[in-house]
Formats: structure tokens, sequence, C-alpha cells
């Protein structure tokens, strides 16, 4: 199973980027409890929030501007792709989630709200 969402996120391709690869933003729109990023494939991933506790996950691609994408743990988790492609002033950013999906409509809503609070940041 497969969901996608995606949003045009009003900031460059650079500041994005760092929006959604540096734990310290990542946490601001998606894992509010917190956030470890390891940016390198394989590298380790521990995504937190408060009310939902801790999650694990492992990163499985970085190419730099472009596409990001970890597998929650453990094996065979979900892979999380974000890829992000330039559109003039903004950024098209699209998350697809694949694999068994527990609950597919919880989950895109969940990466369709994050979308609106990652434009959010962007505007800051």
């Amino acid at each position: 199973m497969e969901i996608s969402e995606e949003a045009l996120v009003p900031a460059a391709l650079d500041r994005v980027w760092r929006l959604v690869t540096e734990p310290g933003f990542f946490q601001q729109w998606y894992a509010f409890g917190g956030a470890d990023i390891d940016l390198v494939p394989g590298g380790e991933m521990h995504l937190r929030w408060d009310e939902h506790g801790g999650f694990a996950a492992r990163v499985e691609a970085v190419e730099p501007r472009r596409r990001f994408a970890f597998r929650w743990l453990p094996e065979p988790g979900d892979l999380v792709e974000i890829t992000l492609a330039p559109q003039a002033e903004a950024t098209l950013v699209r998350i697809t989630e694949s694999g068994a999906l527990d609950d597919a409509a919880t989950s895109a809503m969940a990466w369709s709200n994050s979308l609106a609070l990652l434009a959010e940041l962007a505007r800051v």
C-alpha cells in the first residue's frame, strides 16, 4: 500500500532541504517531542512525540536538495520518501509512505497536516 501527500512550500530549495533534514527543524513540523537524525545512508533516527512515545528509524537515502528517505524500524517497516522539486520561488514537497500502513487514512492525514506546518515554518 502507498500514500502520497504534497504541498508547495514558499521557500527556496536550500531552505526547504534544511527544514526536512535538520533535527531542530524536523521536530517543529513532524516529530514534536524531538528528533535525532544521522543524515547518512544507514544512519540512525529517533523520533519522539509526547503523546505517542519514541520510534526508531533508519536513513535509507540522502540525495542533497532532492530526496531524503527513511524506514521505520523494526524491519520491514514502512518506507517514507521526501522529495523536493524547485518551483519558481517555492519548493514542491512530496511525502510518500509505502509498506503495510496500519491505518493509511490516518497516515495520509498526519502527513498532510505536517506539510501544512512545514509550509508555515518556511514562512518564518
